[in-house]
């Protein structure tokens, strides 16, 4: 959980410069080291709803009392475990956002900052930083062991979760529409809550077939096989299908240039029906005021060019696309829950040619 000083301690380390500031940053440092190894221990999972001893939390988890007993310590002074009378538990926070039966579990979207971005990260970012370009990207990297993109695509839907709900609420849903186009859509979850919603709504998840494995399990579990499916292949060469009422482009643009863009967004009008939609999520440049927010999408721009070699678009370039590839009617809505500079952007493919 991230350090809340008190104000005491706000004073003396930002506003009179009395004691090193940047040591919150090795505190947090240290606290995601700590989080992501207790999901990778199932210990916020094991707790539940119950309160246990350090010697049966050891025993369930197979763990040494004399190790675990500071990292239960260092987790409770954080917030993500309670410690009373030599029992544990989670708190309410753990138990909305890092266990396995809650609907906005992140866990596994820490898990893979932790196995695979940083790891990434760690490699290229000086030399990004010297030349300005990494020597690759992630989803290259992901390649050379496609178990990774599992890794990465349970990562993305766990992040995905946070705001599925608010993103489906704000998705223009053409009247009458019974074809969806999920492009790049990974782990499937938009598609699935879209078709939950949408009932006379079937959809096609299109992305690299190694990365399909999470969006077919998640059909499964929504028990919508029969109006859900998959499409493996690369969408800037094969076939897309055709006349979709309503096509998603999430998190994809940013890993274009702009004249990719505007052939993707082209393959995409050219498989929707005349007066079908397009959604494009994504995080943009100028859409974050807050402090953490601002921070949040410097980082998020940081981090695209350190793994995909790409950076953070502003809206105005986006509409530019759009109507470039022959769309009309552009709007950008907020998604809040989604964090840093998150828009959805959409847009209409006019029923007759110009």
């Amino acid at each position: 959980m991230p350090i809340n000083p008190n104000f005491i301690e706000r004073l003396l380390l930002f506003g009179l410069d009395r004691a090193p500031t940047p040591m919150l940053d090795l505190f947090g440092a240290a606290g995601f080291e700590a989080v992501t190894l207790a999901s990778k221990l199932d210990l916020f999972e094991t707790l539940g709803d119950e309160e246990l001893t350090l010697h049966e939390l050891a025993d369930e988890l197979d763990a040494h009392e004399r190790g675990l007993a500071p990292f239960l310590g260092y987790l409770d002074a954080q917030g993500y475990v309670a410690e009373d009378g030599g029992r544990y538990r989670t708190t309410a926070m753990t138990r909305t956002w890092l266990t396995p039966d809650s609907k906005t579990n992140i866990a596994p979207w820490l898990v893979f900052w932790d196995e695979l971005v940083f790891p990434f990260w760690n490699d290229h970012l000086e030399t990004v930083v010297r030349e300005g370009e990494p020597p690759q990207t992630i989803y290259e990297w992901f390649d050379e062991e496609p178990s990774r993109w599992n890794l990465a695509q349970q990562g993305f839907r766990a992040a995905a979760s946070v705001l599925v709900s608010e993103v489906a609420k704000k998705v223009d849903v053409p009247d009458g529409a019974t074809r969806l186009l999920d492009v790049g859509g990974g782990h499937g979850l938009y598609a699935v809550e879209l078709c939950r919603r949408h009932l006379d709504l079937s959809a096609t998840v299109f992305d690299y077939p190694e990365a399909l494995d999470v969006a077919r399990a998640e059909i499964a579990d929504a028990g919508l096989g029969d109006r859900v499916g998959v499409r493996g292949g690369d969408y800037w060469t094969d076939d897309l299908g055709e006349g979709y009422d309503l096509a998603l482009l999430f998190n994809v643009v940013h890993s274009n240039d702009p004249e990719e863009n505007v052939r993707l967004f082209r393959r995409v009008a050219d498989v929707l029906a005349p007066g079908g939609r397009i959604a494009v999520l994504d995080q943009l440049e100028g859409t974050a005021f807050s402090p953490v927010g601002s921070v949040g999408l410097r980082f998020v721009d940081l981090t695209y060019l350190v793994t995909l070699d790409a950076r953070v678009y502003p809206y105005e370039s986006v509409a530019e696309w759009l109507r470039a590839a022959g769309f009309s009617g552009v709007n950008r809505t907020s998604i809040r829950r989604a964090g840093p500079g998150s828009s959805l952007v959409q847009a209409t493919k006019p029923a007759t040619r110009k």
